[in-house]
């Protein structure tokens, strides 16, 4: 049978197999084995060779780690012959397109082409072969500290590609690798609210702040409720089961609350993180100072972070403002879209955020206004709607304010409006950060409007609509980038735009790169209209040409030397990550063993 539309929103547990021998046989084009003595950064080891662990060296380790250490399977695989389970099949299907169900699964991410490797791996189309494709050889299912420790202290070791994963949730496929042993934090699921946190090693008789203790495992939506249950707020994301002290904030972290209280690096007080030399250390304003400063914008390539400490916020009522603007044709859409654009500046200066979604056919939006009132809301977008009603062919089909009396009935709302997910899909992005210097020119709205439908028609029909995200300005704009890390285009940025398509999972591999290439050309035009402007890395291009400057910006020189510093062999390796440009494009074999035909790598990239 073949599978092709799947029941969503039913979560489903299944259960993982515990430590067996992992296959041994090889991938086509495996790096060459490693020399007996090796170079500072090194091939990272393969089962087919020498230098991979004994199955004796795993039991070893197993207990170690408490006997949970899981021979990962992909998620798929009952779906498959020669495994076929009808049973197991159908809990596959039921939770394939969840959020939630994917979590809980070892194998999983949240966009399934990550799981396959060139267009190889084990997806729900029942006509292909089911291989590994990238999902680990083996996941640690971390409760501890010491679980995190000892499971880094092994992968270095032992010369073993790491990964770390919470929930998978990774547009750039930063949590799961061939070949690999991924550390699986998401159960480790503390939750402390304190109004008297101080920093580690901070001057005695410092001041206590509002603040939260998460650890590693927790996802906003966890984090969310406990804030409600204490009448507090945090700044996090919006989708729920995004965690909250992995690589969102370490890449920025933008949220409904970022104009209002800032980036969620504006809000961190303090990280506990395992190195790569598997020690837990204290990161904040008082001591590893560099370290502090690299987590707070320089991306998840720098350590396990196993504690996070943010500061809350008093809580606030808001207002909903939910629309709908259709149009007959291109024309009329360019014109909506050049209004919506030429009004942003002046929404976020009243106090919006929000997300507006652009189809083909229509601008459908989902602002908020904290502290508002219905009548103040209503007043402060009326300019906007004018603008609207004056296109000829243009018509607004919904216009709706809701007063709400908490951010959790807020996030409820959103959560009943934006129930559907590309959730278990096949995912690319492309993103810019949009300079308020553009949008408030005479040209710049109409520029931008004409540039995103073109990319739009350029990459359909594999995407079909774009977001447009005012979760800039505020606070985000007063935030100090010499405090963070995080690039400096955040501080002048008037909105976030992100593209986003897919494929099919029975689409051929090249079709795939063609969307690919054609996206990755598409956006070059956001590119060239917004020079030093950025982008968000965790809602990015994954073939981003030049990653160092569009997610790092002028930060990225005293980053490297940071990275070097605290993981000088490069165990924590992801794409497009501080120190990537090392690695080849199969990620096993450093640049410059390769250019050296196999000898010694004692040079950077």
């Amino acid at each position: 049978m073949r599978l092709s539309t799947f029941p969503s929103l039913i979560t489903v547990l299944l259960g993982v197999t515990l430590f067996t021998t992992p296959p041994t046989s090889a991938a086509p084009n495996d790096p060459a084995p490693q020399d007996a003595s090796p170079p500072k950064l090194r091939c990272k080891c393969l089962p087919s060779q020498p230098c991979w662990p004994s199955a004796a060296t795993w039991s070893a380790f197993n207990e170690t780690v408490g006997d949970r250490l899981i021979t990962t399977k992909p998620v798929a695989r009952e779906c498959h012959a020669p495994n076929f389970n009808q049973a197991k099949c159908e809990e596959v299907v039921k939770g394939y397109h969840t959020d939630k169900w994917r979590s809980l699964q070892p194998g999983a991410v949240v966009s399934a082409n990550w799981e396959t490797f060139r267009g190889e791996g084990c997806l729900l189309n029942q006509t292909a072969p089911c291989t590994q494709g990238a999902v680990p050889l083996y996941t640690v299912k971390a409760l501890s500290v010491a679980d995190v420790e000892a499971t880094v202290r092994f992968a270095s070791k032992h010369n073993v590609r790491l990964v770390v994963k919470n929930t998978g949730h990774d547009y750039l496929g930063r949590s799961t690798a061939m070949h690999s042993i991924s550390l699986w934090t998401h159960f480790m699921k503390g939750i402390t609210f304190t109004d008297k946190f101080a920093p580690e090693g901070a001057p005695a008789g410092t001041d206590g702040t509002d603040a939260v203790i998460l650890e590693a495992g927790v996802v906003w939506e966890e984090a969310y409720r406990g804030a409600h249950e204490h009448n507090r707020l945090i700044v996090g994301g919006n989708h729920p089961t995004v965690g909250t002290s992995g690589g969102f904030c370490q890449s920025g972290g933008h949220g409904p609350l970022s104009p209002r209280h800032g980036l969620c690096v504006d809000n961190v007080l303090q990280y506990k993180i395992v190195t790569a030399d598997g020690m837990l250390r204290t990161a904040n304003a008082h001591q590893n100072q560099d370290l502090f400063w690299a987590l707070r914008g320089g991306g998840p390539s720098y350590g396990v972070v196993v504690e996070a400490v943010y500061r809350t916020h008093p809580p606030a009522t808001f207002v909903l403002a939910v629309s709908n603007i259709t149009a007959p044709d291109e024309a009329t859409l360019v014109a909506i879209s050049q209004a919506f654009y030429a009004h942003q500046s002046q929404l976020s200066k009243d106090g919006w955020a929000g997300y507006a979604l652009t189809r083909h056919t229509h601008l459908f939006m989902v602002y908020h206004l904290p502290d508002g009132t219905v009548d103040n809301a209503k007043a402060t977008f009326k300019p906007f709607f004018d603008a609207v009603r004056a296109i000829p062919g243009a018509k607004i089909e919904r216009e709706n304010f809701v007063p709400l009396p908490t951010y959790q009935a807020f996030l409820d709302a959103w959560a009943k409006i934006s129930s559907a997910r590309n959730v278990g899909f096949n995912l690319l992005l492309g993103s810019r950060l949009i300079p308020r210097t553009l949008l408030e020119s005479s040209d710049g709205p109409k520029k931008l409007a004409e540039t995103m439908y073109d990319i739009l028609k350029a990459t359909a029909p594999n995407t079909k609509e774009y977001l447009s995200m005012l979760v800039v300005g505020g606070k985000v704009a007063e935030g100090n980038s010499q405090e963070t890390s995080v690039h400096p285009g955040w501080r002048k940025a008037g909105l976030f735009n992100v593209v986003y398509g897919g494929w099919s999972d029975d689409t051929p591999f090249a079709k795939q790169e063609e969307f690919r290439r054609t996206l990755t050309k598409s956006i070059n035009r956001l590119r060239e209209m917004t020079p030093g402007a950025g982008t968000y890395m965790n809602e990015a291009d994954a073939h981003e040409p030049d990653f160092k400057d569009a997610f790092f910006g002028p930060n990225y020189a005293r980053l490297r030397e940071i990275k070097d510093k605290y993981d000088p062999t490069g165990l924590f390796f992801c794409r497009h990550c501080v120190g990537s440009e090392d690695w080849g494009p199969k990620e096993f074999c450093p640049r410059c063993r390769e250019s050296t035909n196999g000898g010694p790598c004692t040079s950077r990239g």
